[in-house]
């Protein structure tokens, strides 16, 4: 159980800093920016790997 909790909160602290490169890309290049949609694909996988955690 404490490597399920330390690999979750890795995960977290990842998604966070994923999203915020998201949000200022979207911010500087538009929502619908390749590099915007990337990033927003990224953040989905991690999302996806998070729920699989729980």
């Amino acid at each position: 159980m404490g490597n399920k909790h330390v690999t979750q909160e890795v995960l977290l602290k990842e998604i966070e800093r994923i999203r915020e490169i998201m949000i200022y890309t979207a911010l500087k290049e538009g929502l619908v920016s390749e590099n915007t949609v990337k990033v927003s694909q990224v953040l989905d996988m991690m999302l996806n790997e998070l729920e699989e955690i729980y």
